[in-house]
Formats: structure tokens, C-alpha cells, sequence
């Protein structure tokens, strides 16, 4: 048996030289050069080609959203499927866990203040705040167009233990001074401005600390800035709100509080009145 192989001009010879001349590949085949890969991968039994992506720039979340408005403008055969897995895949599931961490947060946060406060409304009224700052982590997160991923979550969370501090500061003192005998609106004006200041350092000192990181600066930190922005926008808008929001309810009510306790209560009457 004889064999010859020269793929550039098509002239691989097969075939027993004894039974006849060989039979050439060009007069049965066409021939063409083609870039392939060196091995095939497979997934749940099917081919798999992994594209890799090292996001630069600008947060994961951000450039899945990006890469998958492009691959819907793709049409790809009926056999062809495309799917981001990796860390994408992670931080979609910590996501939706975190949609569950979150309200869980807030109660046993609420359930810790009520046993220090031995309150149900004091609670209830700290934790207003706490939409208040979710509403400006929203709206930092859309005007700078960053996604809600695993950092932004986690900032949220870091934004709402600020808060809920600050809010403990100022219905604290107020509810010291109303037991030492200050009126409802005295106790809850006195207790703003005594902790103003404490809690503006708090929040600016908080703010002007991420604002750098917030605004993208440095090389590899693209990853810590939707959790920057959560902290800043949330810190910026509860601040203020906390301020106005709070005492309001407070003094709401500490005056039906003090009113229910010192409601004039009427002795009975003695056999020797009747």
C-alpha cells in the first residue's frame, strides 16, 4: 500500500498500488484552509465556546447590560444559544438575595431598638429615615447611570446603619430631655440643635471620604464605585431629610404621649363625700 499527501495542491493519494493507481482526493473532494480551534469544549453535552470579557472602566453590571443589548441585535441559528455566566451569573443570584437581606435587615435592626428604646414608635420613627436615604441612593445610581449590583447593595447597606444612627442621636435626646421635664416641641428642638453638628460631621465626613472613589478616580476601582455612589447619594438625601422628617414625627408623638399622662383622672368618691 502507498500513501502521498500534499494538501496544497489536493494530491492525497489512497489506495492499494496492486489493484490500481490511486484515486486522488481533489477528483473527489474540494479543499480549503480553515482557522479552527485545537480542541472542542463541551457543556451539559453540548459545544461550548467561552468568550472571556475583563470589564475596564466601568462596573460588571454596567458592561453585562452593554454586551447583552448587543447580542440582542444578533440573529444566530436556531442551534446557537448565547449566555453570560461567570460573575455575572454570581452577582444576579447575590442580588436577589439581597432582595430578601434587605427587609431582614431593617427587622432586626427595628427589634434591637425596640429593647433598648422599650418602645414600639420610637423605633418606627428612627427608622424613617431609612427610605428617605433609599430614595437618594436611586437617584444618584440613575443620574450616573450605574447599575444595582452586589456593591451598590452593600452600600445601601452600609448607608442605612449611618442613618439609623443619626436618627438615634436626636430621638434619644429628646426623649432625655422631655423626662427631665422639657416640653415636647422644647425637647425635640433642643435635641436638634445639640446633635446638628455631630451628625453633619458624620455624614460630610462620610461623604467627602467616598466622594473620590464616587467620582471614578483611580485605576482598578471600578468595581467599589456603585457602592460609593450608594453611600453618598443615600448619606446626602436622608441628612437633610432626617433633620426635617424626624423631629416632626417626634413631636407628634411626644404630645400624645405626655397628653395621655397627664390626662386628669377623677378619685373615687369616699363613703364620707356620698
Amino acid at each position: 500500500a502507498g500513501r502521498q499527501m500534499e494538501l496544497s495542491s489536493g494530491n492525497y493519494a489512497s489506495g492499494d498500488e496492486r489493484r490500481g493507481p490511486p484515486v486522488l482526493l481533489r477528483d473527489v473532494a474540494s479543499l480549503s484552509f480553515k482557522t479552527g480551534p485545537d480542541s472542542v469544549d463541551h457543556y451539559d453535552l453540548s459545544r461550548l465556546i467561552d468568550v472571556l470579557i475583563t470589564p475596564v472602566g466601568n462596573d460588571l453590571g454596567h458592561v453585562a447590560k452593554d454586551i447583552e443589548a448587543v447580542l440582542a441585535t444578533i440573529q444566530l441559528p436556531k442551534d446557537v444559544t448565547l449566555q453570560l455566566r461567570g460573575e455575572v451569573a454570581n452577582m444576579r443570584g447575590a442580588i436577589n438575595n439581597f432582595a430578601f437581606a434587605l427587609p431582614l435587615a431593617v427587622l432586626l435592626i427595628y427589634l434591637v431598638m425596640v429593647g433598648l428604646f422599650r418602645s414600639l414608635v420610637d423605633p418606627l420613627i428612627i427608622l424613617v429615615a431609612v427610605p428617605l436615604g433609599w430614595i437618594g441612593t436611586v437617584l444618584l445610581l440613575l443620574l450616573t447611570d450605574t447599575s444595582v449590583n452586589v456593591e451598590s447593595m452593600i452600600g445601601t447597606l452600609m448607608m442605612m446603619g449611618i442613618v439609623v444612627s443619626n436618627s438615634i442621636l436626636l430621638v434619644d435626646s429628646a426623649n432625655r430631655r422631655v423626662r427631665a421635664g422639657a416640653t415636647a416641641e422644647e425637647a425635640v428642638f433642643q435635641a436638634g440643635t445639640s446633635r446638628i453638628r455631630p451628625i453633619l460631621m458624620t455624614a460630610l465626613a462620610t461623604i467627602l471620604g467616598l466622594l473620590p472613589l464616587a467620582l471614578g478616580f483611580g485605576e482598578g476601582n471600578e468595581t467599589m464605585v456603585p457602592l460609593a455612589r450608594a453611600v453618598v447619594g443615600g448619606l446626602a438625601v436622608s441628612t437633610v431629610m432626617t433633620l426635617l422628617v424626624v423631629p416632626v414625627m417626634h413631636v407628634l408623638v411626644l404630645r400624645r404621649r405626655v397628653h395621655i399622662h397627664e390626662l386628669p383622672t377623677t378619685p373615687p368618691a369616699s363613703a364620707e363625700e356620698i
